[in-house]
């Protein structure tokens, strides 16, 4: 098996033209280098030769001149002796390097390796010693032989002179021998040299030889027979053939010739063919349009060349009108013209395939129509074309807005809804019915709805329900039932029946209603005030109470003790997404497996949303900590088993350790609560302790709570205003006051950074009075300069709600000062303010509205605040929270949730406003659902006074004219 799959990956070598060629000349070009190489040793083994017979011809007479210059000097006469010396070591020199190697008058010379020179060599040397002896002897005048000193000096110096020539006779003699045996050497490599040279000509005109008969053969000889062919085919022999299959891409493009031969003599037989069919296609389609149910066009240029009757029928025209007078465009509406344009041009840029698009169609009595468009291109007598089926389907439009409303009513319904078959199989449940029971729709579809069948109460019950059920189509009664957990709870039930037209059970549709008692013990009483009651952990309540009492333990025992703080990350989003049944299950997952992790170690808490909070008594050290919290990491990230899909979530832990880092328990808190935002700053997943970049974090928090009670004094808040835009007049009529601090160390600090500090110091009563005077002050003076109905728009904190926050005596009196009407001012507070408000709160805005202000709710749908608990509140408008408007578009599920909003707002007599609106489409589609203003960067971002007064100066309307 490894070697089939090496063998896979090993690509195929195509042998064609540019591989032969290349592999031709690389050998050429290998085989003349390796002639070049051969030639250029033997040259030089050949000159190396050269070189040193010249060196023995060059000791050869330089033995003659050193002897008779020696001769010279026996009869007397005066010579350079400098110049002997020189010859003398000259010669030595020269022995010595064709011995052993070396240089002699800047020639290279290399040591004689043929032993038999080596022989010669080594006389020579020999011969050498002994005449150099003699030579200087005769230059140092140094004989002692007796028989020479007996002589007189004539004859002493014939003697001397006849001594030099028999000892320089029997040198020559022996350089002649060296000089005679190395001259057969140099003429042998000479002769190889030769030899070689030739023997490298024959083979290179061989290798030119067969190079040419091989590019005869394949490229030379095909290419004329492709010619032939060729020819043969312009004049229109379609059978033409080429015998050639060799390698390569002569023969594919051979291989290519014959099908392409072959395939237009295919062709011209099926065009005859094709035009047959063509035409009775023709027929065929006129037949078909001239019936259809759905509208035919034809389509070329933006105009129609074909229309069929239904078509002409859907848009009130004849067929002959349509060609004549109608452009493509013109049974569309105005504003939808630029889209189907473009749906156009994607029609004919798509070579396969059909486009479907949704569209507004304008009949000619100028009538609005849904229809629904199928497009595709093809080529008519040459020119690229559309043709497109057409369907009105503003009836099935209808019928699809009504279901879309009845299935939001359905899955948003605070009632338990199951339907079944007539036998009381489950078909579907809602939402609700899953919070009720416990159990997800998959795991009671197909199953017999618990309360259709016996097993609760006695078999009587039974019968006496489906008597009347099957009787009169409806019973409604009690019924006791059981939780998923296995608790009991009682619910009311009330079962109706829908009927066909026959007579036949179309469906069940049960409702049911926990009315379970509420009866609790003192214990349960204490528990729910102290237990979350999702979780069944201690709730912030019960951990401050253990917290004070930990902290109080560790003064006494000196043991310090760690405040752990998690947060799980992105949970909003996870129950946006898979809906608040989920998030509930996760949270009692999570609460299970902290409760595991740190059983018999520490306290773990619920402080409220997905917030825990661990409190770890006597740390003897830092590991304890860090293994708990590496534990907690490590269960929390584990895969949630949730209906019936896995889930992963991952949590963010601050680490705060007492004393270390806080003295009290207020501090310690806010410690151990940067901790867990910087590990969500971190990436998340991950567990922080508080170090000294939190502390210098929570020193200008410190900064700001101090500074806050200064600021309003020394006039560092100012107010921005928003403009709010009416979608009916198209005019600013409101703006929303926004409060600024402009801190002289932070710069300009939002409102979110300092009104928690504001509310907790009771600051902000004297904050809300200050806002409310200078907005109503600048609401006076644009009111009477450009006589304007502008309303203003005040947020309101809970905290003004009750005790003495709003002070709403001087209010009036403030505005009747300016001269102002009471529904000149809106009050606005956020959606989540009503899950904590008492009947103290709801009078204080009973009375606000008494006086005439307005009442308006913030952010709505972001909270669990639902129209018809709003219905009971002094409320005149919502504002639909961003989260709403930034996600519009054409057939999404945000656009199909804002109509349903907007829809019961109305009937329930509320105004709506839509926050976040940025782009035109938006705009359009809120006022196309119905809503009344909007608020956004898309109509102006918060402006200063003068800004916002410029705008209207100039009465400017919307920034498009839409």
């Amino acid at each position: 098996m490894a070697r089939l799959h090496t063998s896979a990956q090993i690509p195929r070598i195509r042998w064609g033209i540019a591989l032969a060629s290349g592999l031709f000349f690389a050998l050429m070009l290998v085989f003349a280098l390796g002639n070049a190489a051969t030639v250029y040793v033997l040259v030089s083994r050949f000159d190396s030769s050269l070189t040193k017979l010249d060196s023995v011809d060059r000791i050869r007479v330089l033995s003659q001149q050193i002897a008779i210059q020696a001769m010279r000097l026996t009869d007397g006469a005066y010579i350079q002796t400098a110049q002997l010396s020189r010859n003398l070591d000259t010669f030595e020199r020269t022995v010595q390097a064709l011995k052993s190697g070396g240089i002699v008058d800047d020639h290279e010379i290399e040591p004689i390796k043929d032993p038999p020179l080596q022989v010669r060599l080594a006389e020579v040397a020999l011969h050498w010693e002994s005449y150099r002896a003699r030579v200087r002897s005769v230059l140092l005048n140094s004989y002692s032989r007796e028989s020479v000193k007996s002589l007189d000096s004539t004859s002493r110096q014939a003697l001397l002179r006849q001594w030099v020539a028999d000892d320089a006779a029997t040198l020559h003699r022996s350089i002649e021998r060296l000089g005679n045996a190395m001259i057969p050497v140099v003429k042998f490599r000479s002769g190889r040299v030769l030899r070689y040279v030739s023997i490298a000509l024959l083979l290179n005109i061989a290798v030119l030889i067969l190079a040419f008969i091989l590019v005869r053969q394949h490229l030379i000889l095909p290419l004329r027979r492709l010619r032939g062919a060729c020819v043969d085919l312009m004049e229109g022999n379609y059978s033409t053939h080429i015998e050639y299959w060799g390698p390569g891409e002569l023969g594919e493009v051979a291989s290519a010739f014959n099908i392409g031969a072959q395939r237009i003599h295919t062709l011209l037989d099926s065009e005859r063919l094709n035009r047959i069919r063509l035409e009775r296609s023709d027929t065929v389609f006129r037949g078909l349009a001239a019936n259809s149910l759905v509208g035919i066009y034809l389509a070329q240029d933006d105009r129609f060349s074909f229309v069929s009757p239904k078509m002409s029928e859907i848009f009130g025209y004849t067929v002959q009108e349509m060609i004549d007078t109608v452009p493509v465009l013109g049974v569309i509406v105005p504003k939808e013209r630029y889209l189907v344009a473009e749906s156009l041009k994607a029609s004919l840029q798509r070579k396969d395939g059909t486009i479907r698009y949704e569209r507004h169609g304008r009949k000619k009595d100028g009538s609005v129509i849904d229809i629904e468009v199928f497009s595709s291109s093809i080529t008519v007598d040459g020119q690229v074309s559309i043709i497109g089926i057409v369907q009105d389907i503003t009836e099935r439009k209808k019928a699809e807005a009504s279901a879309q409303l009845a299935e939001i009513a359905y899955e948003n319904s605070s009632e338990a809804i199951a339907v079944t078959d007539a036998a009381g199989v489950v078909i579907d449940v809602n939402p609700a019915f899953s919070r009720m029971t416990g159990y997800w729709s998959d795991e009671v579809k197909g199953e017999v709805l618990a309360l259709l069948k016996p097993g609760r109460h006695n078999r009587e019950f039974f019968d006496t329900m489906w008597h009347q059920i099957n009787t009169t189509g409806r019973w409604a009664g009690d019924y006791w039932s059981r939780h998923k957990s296995g608790e009991k709870y009682a619910e009311r039930v009330i079962v109706d029946t829908a009927w066909n037209h026959d007579g036949s059970v179309n469906c069940r549709v049960a409702m049911l209603s926990d009315i379970t008692e509420k009866k609790q013990t003192e214990a349960l009483i204490w528990r729910q005030a102290h237990h979350d009651p999702l979780t069944g952990l201690p709730n912030r309540q019960y951990f401050t109470l253990r917290l004070e009492q930990a902290l109080e333990q560790a003064d006494r025992e000196s043991a310090p003790l760690a405040l752990l703080f998690l947060d799980l990350d992105m949970f909003k989003e996870i129950n946006d997404s898979m809906g608040h049944g989920i998030g509930d299950q996760l949270l009692i997952e999570v609460a299970r497996r902290l409760n595991a992790c740190t059983e018999n170690i520490g306290f773990v808490a619920r402080l409220g949303g997905d917030e825990f909070i661990i409190i770890v008594e006597h740390i003897v050290d830092r590991g304890l900590v860090e293994d708990l919290c590496s534990q907690i990491l490590a269960s929390l990230t584990e895969p949630y088993r949730l209906a019936g899909e896995a889930l992963r979530v991952s949590v963010s832990v601050g680490v705060a350790l007492y004393p270390n880092d806080a003295e009290d328990q207020e501090t310690l808190m806010r410690h151990v609560d940067l901790a867990m935002y910087a590990a969500k700053d971190a990436g998340r997943n991950r567990c922080f302790y508080f170090d000294q970049d939190m502390r210098e974090r929570a020193r200008i928090q410190h900064n700001l709570v101090r500074g806050l009670s200064e600021a309003l004094a020394q006039g560092q808040f100012f107010l921005e205003y928003q403009p709010i835009y009416s979608m009916h007049a198209r005019v600013i009529t409101r703006a929303e006051a926004l409060l600024r601090w402009r801190h002289p160390e932070f710069g300009v600090v939002q409102p979110m950074d300092f009104i928690p500090f504001a509310e907790d110091r009771q600051l902000i009563s004297s904050l809300g009075d200050w806002v409310f005077q200078h907005a109503a002050s600048q609401l006076a003076q644009w009111r009477d300069q450009y006589e304007t109905a502008l309303q203003m728009t005040v947020n309101i904190s809970p905290s003004q709600l009750v005790g003495s926050g709003v002070n709403l005596t001087e209010w009036l009196r403030q505005l009747d000062r300016l001269g102002l009407p009471g529904d000149s001012i809106v009050l606005e507070l956020a959606e989540h303010m009503l899950m904590g408000m008492d009947t103290v709160m709801i009078g204080r805005l009973e009375q606000l509205r008494a006086a005439g202000m307005r009442i308006g709710l913030d952010d709505f749908g972001v909270g669990s605040s639902s129209l018809s608990i709003m219905s009971t509140l002094p409320v005149d408008y919502i504002k639909l929270d961003r989260v709403f408007t930034e996600h519009l578009a054409v057939d999404s599920s945000s656009l199909m949730v804002c109509e349903a909003i907007i829809l019961l707002a109305h009937q329930l007599g509320f105004q709506v406003i839509a926050a976040g609106v940025t782009t035109a489409e938006q705009h359009e589609l809120l006022q196309r659902a119905g809503c009344d203003a909007g608020q956004g960067y898309w109509y102006g971002t918060p402006l200063a006074p003068e800004d916002l007064e410029r705008r209207l100066q100039a009465g400017e309307g919307l920034p498009l004219d839409c």
